[in-house]
């Protein structure tokens, strides 16, 4: 035994549970774990022997070996889970990446045109200046909304969920 505090941790039961097992009291293994008191001797040979079997026989038991089993298919279908969440998280970004860059390029060529237009307006007094500023407006507003900050956000988003993605198919291959 390393550290007498581990001694539940390594067990997985509670210090009540643990106390019961070795038929002593709760307060008594307490102060045993806090190195305050030792245990009864049949306690701690009982507990040399717990130790012992979960060393060398507890992995080799036909039930470990059929709950890891198990385990293992759990793990394996978490795992798919994950992949697929991941890959339709993946279709999502990329749906709005493509809106967001269609959108900007799309307020970026308004922009341009109403300066354009407002230099040849002034040229030739031909276009009304105030449905040329409702243009701007509208594409200066739509270009603060969703402009570069938010395609460098959902680009991010993107290689975030691309490295999760091969996170995932690690751990799969691992199986």
């Amino acid at each position: 035994m390393k550290k007498r505090e581990n001694i539940r941790d390594t067990f997985g039961i509670s210090q009540e549970n643990l106390a019961k097992l070795l038929k002593v009291s709760r307060s008594q293994l307490a102060m045993y774990e806090t190195s305050k008191r030792e245990l009864p001797t049949s306690a701690v040979l009982q507990l040399a022997d717990m130790f012992r079997y979960l060393q060398e026989n507890a992995p080799k038991s036909a039930d470990t070996t059929s709950l890891l089993k198990a385990q293992a298919i759990q793990k394996g279908k978490a795992l798919e889970e994950m992949r697929k969440e991941n890959h339709f998280k993946q279709l999502k970004v990329e749906k709005k990446l493509n809106v967001l860059e269609k959108k900007y390029k799309a307020n970026l060529s308004a922009f341009q045109l109403t300066k354009y237009l407002e230099k040849q307006d002034t040229e030739n007094g031909k276009l009304e200046s105030h449905l040329l500023k409702t243009i701007e407006r509208k594409s200066l507003a739509e270009l603060n909304k969703n402009g570069l900050a938010m395609i460098t956000k959902c680009k991010i988003e993107k290689e975030v969920l691309q490295a999760e993605e091969k996170i995932i198919l690690q751990f799969m291959k691992k199986e």
